[in-house]
């Protein structure tokens, strides 16, 4: 396994731009290899367990567009659509009549039993579940603004009232072995943005968090790559 990777490393590293330094060195950016959290063949199938929901939505009047919505299901419906599209792993679909065995993030982390027999009733090599929170929050307050005066042409600073929406989006990933029930990781990501009130649309929010936060939810199944500088001495 290390040879193929120390050649890899050395093929990127000989067609990196190179950037000349003093004393004789060269610095060059090399794309480095990220192991993917579950050590998958990348052919095994998946499927999506209900989440749990941390909070209610906000209850403000602007957020009537997303008051009935299933965030679980929306969660699912999105990381099942990126895991097909852009892994070969196959996605089995998940029994809507699935129920959790617990409320509690630990004791379904703990749930073998339930999870080895979820996992031989859909044929299931990899089960997720876990806790889903999407939050939107009131940003406005007085805010420091610099500005030059027209009448002597200085510069000064004024607080001003600015109007702002934030969204936040939190989810803890639980992965279990279907054929064991064994708990395989956990792992939590956060995203959080801020938008000027006229501007701010939940549902465009909520999918701005997650486009943010796909590329490390499928780190957790696939290689990614970092970029890193290196130095090469002569």
């Amino acid at each position: 396994m290390k040879r193929p990777a120390v050649f890899l490393a050395a093929l990127v590293l000989l067609s990196a731009p190179a950037r000349p330094l003093e004393a004789g060195s060269t610095e060059v950016k090399l794309k480095l290899p990220l192991r993917p959290k579950l050590a998958v063949s990348g052919r095994e199938r998946i499927s999506l367990a209900p989440f749990l929901v941390a909070s209610k939505l906000s209850e403000r009047k602007e957020s009537a567009r997303i008051k009935d919505l299933d965030l679980d299901l929306e969660f699912r419906r999105y990381l099942g659509k990126q895991i097909g599209r852009r892994t070969k792993m196959n996605v089995v679909t998940m029994p809507s009549d699935v129920k959790l065995p617990s409320t509690e993030l630990k004791a379904l982390g703990e749930a073998s039993e339930f999870w080895r027999e979820l996992g031989s009733r859909v044929g299931a090599d990899i089960l997720l579940s876990g806790i889903v929170d999407f939050q939107v929050e009131d940003k406005s307050g007085y805010k420091t603004e610099e500005y030059t005066s027209r009448l002597d042409g200085r510069t000064y600073y004024r607080q001003v009232f600015i109007e702002a929406t934030g969204f936040s989006f939190e989810v803890t990933i639980l992965a279990f072995d279907g054929r064991t029930g064994a708990k395989l990781f956990q792992e939590t990501f956060k995203d959080q943005k801020e938008k000027s009130r006229r501007a701010a649309d939940e549902m465009v929010g909520l999918f701005e968090n997650l486009f943010s936060l796909e590329n490390r939810l499928l780190g957790l199944f696939i290689v990614r790559e970092r970029e890193a500088n290196r130095y090469v001495f002569k």
